[in-house]
């Protein structure tokens, strides 16, 4: 391939509200379009076999693979975390990689595909994608110089995903050979369950133990050694469960120097060994109000609102509703939320309600906007993803929360 064809400017995406560093910016690759097209084919060929070859715990980029799968899983892990009569206890560890596409080494892409044994021809036509890139950077509208990579996959380019799961494999593969005294089985006879991927979000299980922790430290360190990979401590974190002492707690959150937290997030759920309140959820009352303040300082239509509205506020919490059990509370404040910017003029001034909100949620043909009702939809919401669970009955989540509720989990859905 041409080194001309992958040349890539890079443009920056803040993280955060006020980047400070350049860690806190994500940065996304222009890849050309020759390069495109050539890394499409390639993708294409190899989408047709990647599926047979990464584990069934990394779910992200397969097809037929589902994030709703590794969300429900770790939340039923979490439950047994609250009642598990186990003397040893149980933890889990969030692990955060550091620039997880930058680092990835190209060794170990090269070493992985000669493991697969994938063709010498197609093995060269990847390494040619990925060896050989210059990056320039475009800064306030300038281009900087351009820069040499040494390591890591593009974030814009279509082999990218695909390239660093396959690489990723290589920690299952590692927990599957060295790990064999890791993992929590959620039932007695249900499948042990080790860890969770999705691209980068690490999650491990283990009982809590000085030598079970030091394995498992030992094959995190390991893979970070093979693949260039490092571990943001001051990010990673480690949740115990209840019936775990101070003293073994003390013990093993000094051996990772990971931060002991009593809840935490993945996937973008919660994760928390109480019940959730209403305070929990408040996210993402504060990530409406941030949309809100900004779009009330322009001068809006009435059907420009109702496009925001539907687009973008109403479907920010579906995810969270589908896989959480979220308040009706907080629902009914977005619901309000939605209602007062419609009908509130720019300046926040209030202004007569010209229609019932009943009567916008309803379909157009029968006189409504087409909106639709945080309310109303979590049951239609649940009920698909119940549906998509009972579809796929070879899948880890399936297995596992089948041998845990039995026959009456068919009994509570029907109900």
């Amino acid at each position: 391939m041409s080194r001309n064809w992958k040349d890539t400017l890079i443009i920056l995406f803040a993280k955060i509200k006020n980047p400070l560093t350049p860690s806190n910016y994500r940065p996304i690759s222009l890849c050309q379009t020759n390069y495109k097209i050539a890394a499409t084919i390639l993708v294409n060929r190899w989408k047709k076999s990647i599926s047979k070859l990464i584990t069934e715990e990394q779910m992200a980029f397969m097809s037929g693979r589902s994030i709703s799968e590794h969300c429900l899983l770790a939340q039923e892990i979490l439950h047994k975390f609250k009642f598990s009569k186990n003397k040893k206890g149980l933890m889990a560890l969030k692990l955060d990689m550091e620039q997880a596409y930058d680092s990835m080494g190209w060794p170990a892409l090269d070493q992985i595909l000669k493991w697969y044994g994938f063709p010498c021809m197609f093995s060269k036509l990847l390494m040619d994608c990925v060896v050989g890139v210059r990056f320039s950077i475009i800064i306030n509208g300038r281009n900087s110089e351009w820069i040499d990579a040494h390591s890591g996959f593009r974030q814009g380019c279509p082999l990218s995903p695909y390239l660093f799961i396959m690489c990723f494999q290589l920690f299952s593969n590692s927990i599957e050979h060295k790990g064999q005294d890791l993992g929590i089985r959620v039932s007695p006879r249900g499948p042990r369950i080790t860890h969770l991927l999705y691209a980068d979000d690490v999650l491990l299980f283990s009982h809590v133990s000085i030598c079970l922790a030091k394995s498992l430290k030992k094959i995190v360190e390991d893979f970070c050694t093979w693949t260039g990979q490092r571990i943001n401590v001051s990010k990673s974190q480690i949740l115990f469960g209840k019936a775990v002492g101070y003293p073994i707690k003390k013990k093993v959150t000094r051996l990772f120097g990971y931060k002991n937290v009593k809840e935490m997030s993945y996937l973008g759920i919660k994760l928390s060994l109480n019940k959730l309140k209403m305070a929990d959820f408040q996210d993402m009352l504060s990530n409406a109000m941030d949309k809100l303040n900004a779009w009330g300082k322009k001068n809006l239509s009435l059907g420009g609102k109702i496009i925001l509205i539907s687009s973008s506020l109403l479907s920010m919490q579906n995810f969270l509703v589908t896989h959480s059990l979220v308040p009706k509370k907080l629902l009914y404040e977005m619901e309000k939320l939605c209602r007062n910017f419609l009908w509130h003029k720019p300046g926040g001034e209030h202004n007569m309600h010209y229609a019932a909100w009943e009567d916008l949620c309803k379909p157009r043909n029968m006189g409504g906007m087409g909106l639709h009702s945080p309310l109303m939809k979590v049951s239609s919401m649940r009920s698909k993803l119940a549906w998509d669970f009972f579809q796929k009955t070879e899948s880890l989540c399936y297995k596992t929360i089948k041998h845990k509720y039995g026959e009456d989990l068919m009994i509570g859905t029907q109900k």
